[in-house]
């Protein structure tokens, strides 16, 4: 199902390994400078800086680091901006996220305006088969809310 624990953005989650912080979350209607260009939100950016902490003494390959989708009421699911995000990659680290070191992550959504919740969803296992590879994990949620 969809269902997962919904937290408050001050709250700091332990799910898998990672601990989870929100330190900043915005709303936005002015353009941002991406590489020494204006770009301006087709609805509102929902800017969400996040710490992660591996808290495991090896590094974490790609593929169990979390995935993030900003999910409206109705259910709908908006991805990060692969533009605006930092780092580049939306999918996490492209490599393996080293042991017990914070990593600072921003993404960026372009989204029309509303009330959010962002998914994080914690891949455990990869299963391989005829369909392709299918992603089974553990989610939760944090209440981005509307912001005042």
């Amino acid at each position: 199902g969809d269902s997962g624990p919904v937290h408050a953005p001050a709250e700091t989650v332990l799910s898998d390994g990672i601990e989870f912080k929100v330190n900043s979350r915005e709303y936005r209607y002015t353009p941002l400078t991406v590489s020494g260009r204006q770009v301006s939100p087709a609805g509102v950016f929902v800017i969400i800086d996040l710490s992660l902490k591996n808290t495991y003494s090896t590094p974490m390959p790609s593929q169990f680091q979390p995935r993030f989708t900003l999910v409206d009421k109705s259910g709908r699911e908006h991805t990060a901006s692969k533009e605006l995000s930092q780092p580049k990659a939306v999918e996490g680290i492209v490599h393996d996220m080293p042991p017990r070191t914070p990593i600072a992550k921003r993404l960026v959504f372009d989204v029309p305006s509303g009330k959010y919740r962002l998914r994080v969803f914690m891949p455990v296992v990869v299963k391989t088969g005829l369909e392709g590879s299918a992603l089974s994990g553990r989610m939760f949620y944090y209440d981005i809310g509307p912001l005042r």
